[in-house]
């Protein structure tokens, strides 16, 4: 099955194809963390209590293991709009905001790595859902396979 570098217009975002390819990598990307603490904590239960070794690795190694359970737990679920779309949009950066090009023009809040941003300066397109009443929004890049929470910035 070919998956698509963008997501589609044309359907609920819930159900685009794009858009299950970005859960989907996020749940393996999760679960790829949570194997690692919990092996960081396996392996340092064995240094100390059955080896009787105890160093500074076995002490980073359970601080591991609970910084990365920590942020994993922290995380919030995404919750796509019902029935909305994805839409088409330029965008450039000012400010350290995302401007959504339009009328009137919509300014994010978005964190984003550099390689990310570079990619938006470079190519000014992304895919966004409508935002709710409360601000928050989704967006998402050509070629970048995940979903980016964003709020509206009033």
């Amino acid at each position: 099955m070919v998956v698509p570098n963008k997501p589609s217009t044309d359907r609920a975002a819930a159900s685009d194809q794009w858009t299950q390819h970005c859960l989907d990598r996020a749940s393996r990307r999760a679960l790829w963390w949570t194997l690692a603490a919990i092996g960081a904590f396996v392996l340092q239960f064995f240094l100390v209590f059955v080896l009787e070794w105890s160093s500074a690795l076995a002490f980073v190694l359970l601080i591991f293991a609970a910084v990365v359970l920590y942020l994993l737990l922290r995380r919030k679920p995404v919750r796509l709009p019902e029935g909305e779309p994805w839409h088409f949009a330029e965008a450039r950066w000012e400010g350290g905001r995302l401007v959504i090009l339009g009328s009137p023009p919509l300014l994010l809040t978005v964190r984003l790595g550099p390689l990310t941003r570079s990619r938006v300066s470079r190519h000014r397109r992304v895919w966004l859902v409508p935002p709710d009443s409360r601000g928050h929004t989704f967006v998402t890049f050509r070629g970048v396979p995940r979903l980016f929470e964003a709020k509206v910035f009033r």
